[in-house]
């Protein structure tokens, strides 16, 4: 062997020893634990943490994956983990390139017994929420607003004065602000019109006409002078006619601002009435609102929680895709270093398979497996999947399967649940005081489909609770007739079937919820509530036009006043600048007869003296 080969071998070995002796496990540990709780945005920990460095295999006892918007619940955690790292990839090009992953006691939502909450360095701390988030709290906000709607809690006697002390009533303010703003324009219009300078001008024109006296004009070159300079006037009233027009023109568009804006005093009415009817909760009795309020808080609040994890998935696909999958520009009239890639040319991390098990928070036994989670799924190009599922032994069966597809420009995200074979007993179906009885019998099935690329998203949320029956004798005897005739409607239903559809394909998010026992529902308010709800809200109505009686009125007269003052202003200026324009022509006319005068007079006395007749 050469001296040279030696030489390598022994600075290979000294290396190696070096690493093993100031690598430790805990070095190790603390750089996984402070990189994953940075793109975490909360605590990342591990327990029983073991590194060899010279087989590059990891494992641990335990891992827990703080929530970032509730660190006292974990997001997941896990038991044994085992893998190991491929060798040349490490320590050629100082990327992470996992084979097989085993992962065992997988459970998502568990609670933590220390707080998970993470201090972000604050050159790295992350941007705004993104898109998926914002629509997990429009669909949180739905919920909640379901789940305040009562039915039955409507009352004919409404005390609209302690209501209406709740409510801020803001067309008023609206109204009183406007008339100041209309007071405002016409002073500074009534300024204008009276300091405008086309007054002063127009009585120069007109000094200048009249001291013009044809008459006394005794040779043809002075007329032909005296009507060159009556052209000049002429133009000089035509630019006052213009400037004229021009203040018309702003004047009218000003006020015609003016116009909208009082145009707006009814939609301020309106918000403030439902402004007032959102503060006394009364419920919209219209079928397409009944499935909302039955259903939409428990349905909706399981979708904003599928949503969350969806949400959580892109905001780590784009931390970790970033500065890896950009494009280098190229600096005008500079070349750049190319190197030829090769198979070789992994991302800065590769899981190819991770097989994990486990058990939801109801004890369902799951495996499954996740493939390709990367830093760069261009480089690897596959997205990451994964197909979850497990069944109890009383046959309650769970499937999660889908994909996160970060491959093209706009990210893409799609997933599919089914949850199945649950009892119901003891259940309730709604949060709705319309539907307060728990069930003695029944099972349940959920299917959630969802597909979000960029920012659209498709979803729906099919609910099934199948041969079931009430437990009226529970509840007790019915507190009013709303509750006699509800009962009577869904007393022989044995089976509920609610479908759940958000969508911003086509405009805003939409959220709608219907089911096949809402027209059951619908018939019985009508025979009950309708006709209080309607009195509630035309109490309201009224009192909400009681507080802004006449100042609409009051508002219309102030500015059709104002603007026929200052109308009237504008035609006096109008019609002073069209006078004299007319006397203008008239003084020009005048000027021509003059002149023809003249010539005429002059062609006689030379007729006279030679005798031509210039005819």
């Amino acid at each position: 062997m050469r001296i040279g080969g030696i030489i390598t071998v022994l600075v290979l070995a000294g290396i190696g020893f070096a690493a093993t002796y100031f690598i430790t496990d805990e070095w190790v540990e603390g750089q996984i634990e402070y990189q994953g709780s940075i793109l975490n945005e909360a605590k990342v920990e591990l327990d029983g943490f073991d590194f060899s460095l010279w087989d590059l295999h990891i494992k641990w006892s335990r891992l827990q994956v703080a929530n970032s918007n509730n660190t006292m619940q974990n997001t997941f955690e896990t038991g044994e983990t085992e893998f190991s790292m491929e060798f040349w990839p490490l320590i050629l090009r100082n990327k992470v390139i996992v084979d097989d992953v085993r992962l065992t006691g997988f459970q998502m939502d568990t609670e933590r017994e220390t707080d998970g909450s993470f201090e972000i360095p604050e050159e790295v701390k992350n941007e705004e929420p993104g898109f998926v988030y914002s629509v997990v709290s429009q669909v949180t906000s739905e919920a909640k607003k379901n789940a305040e709607v009562k039915f039955t809690d409507v009352r004919d006697d409404l005390n609209v004065d302690s209501l209406m002390a709740k409510v801020n009533i803001q067309s008023v303010d609206k109204i009183d602000s406007l008339r100041k703003g209309i007071q405002q324009k016409y002073a500074k219009w009534d300024s204008t019109f009276k300091n405008t300078k086309v007054n002063e001008e127009v009585a120069k024109v007109r000094s200048t006409v009249e001291s013009i006296n044809p008459k006394e004009i005794k040779k043809p070159k002075q007329v032909v002078e005296a009507i060159e300079n009556v052209q000049k006037l002429r133009k000089q009233v035509d630019s006052l006619k213009t400037r004229a027009e021009n203040l018309k023109k702003e004047f009218e568009q000003d006020y015609g601002t003016t116009r909208n804006d009082i145009g707006q005093v009814d939609n301020w009415i309106r918000d403030d009435y439902q402004r007032a009817l959102s503060v006394a909760k009364l419920p919209d009795l219209d079928v397409q609102n009944i499935g909302k309020a039955l259903f939409g808080q428990n349905l909706l609040g399981d979708y904003a929680a599928y949503l969350e994890y969806v949400a959580i998935a892109r905001e780590y696909g784009s931390r970790l895709v970033g500065e890896e999958d950009s494009v280098q520009e190229i600096p005008r009239y500079e070349g750049l270093d190319y190197e030829f890639s090769d198979k070789y040319d992994y991302p800065g991390f590769w899981f190819k398979n991770i097989e994990l098990s486990g058990k939801t928070k109801s004890d369902i036994s799951i495996s499954g497996t996740v493939t390709d989670i990367s830093s760069s799924q261009k480089k690897t190009g596959q997205p990451v999947k994964f197909n979850v599922q497990g069944q109890d032994e009383n046959e309650v069966a769970l499937t999660v399967d889908g994909e996160f597809n970060y491959l093209e420009e706009e990210p893409r995200e799609s997933f599919r649940v089914n949850y199945s074979g649950f009892t119901l007993s003891k259940a309730r179906l709604s949060g709705s005081d319309l539907l307060p009885y728990e069930l003695k019998t029944g099972t349940g099935e959920l299917n959630v489909e969802m597909s979000i690329i960029d920012k659209r998203i498709d979803s729906r949320i099919d609910y099934l609770a199948k041969n079931i029956s009430f437990d009226f004798a529970a509840a007790g005897r019915p507190k009013n007739r709303v509750e006699t005739l509800i009962r009577n409607a869904i007393g022989s239903t044995n089976q509920v079937d609610v479908t759940a559809l958000v969508d911003n394909m086509d405009g805003p998010l939409r959220v709608r919820v219907r089911s096949n026992v809402d027209d059951l529902f619908m018939n019985a308010l009508k025979k009950t509530v309708s006709q209080e709800v309607e009195n509630a809200k035309r109490k309201i109505r009224a009192e909400v036009q009681k507080q802004v009686a006449g100042k609409k009125q009051q508002l219309e007269k102030l500015k059709a006043e104002k603007e026929a003052e200052l109308r009237k202003r504008y035609e006096e200026l109008q019609s002073k600048v069209d006078e004299q324009l007319q006397v203008v022509e008239e003084k020009k006319k005048e000027l021509e007869e003059r002149k023809k005068e003249l010539e005429d007079s002059l062609k006689d006395k030379i007729k006279d003296k030679i005798g031509i007749d210039f005819k």
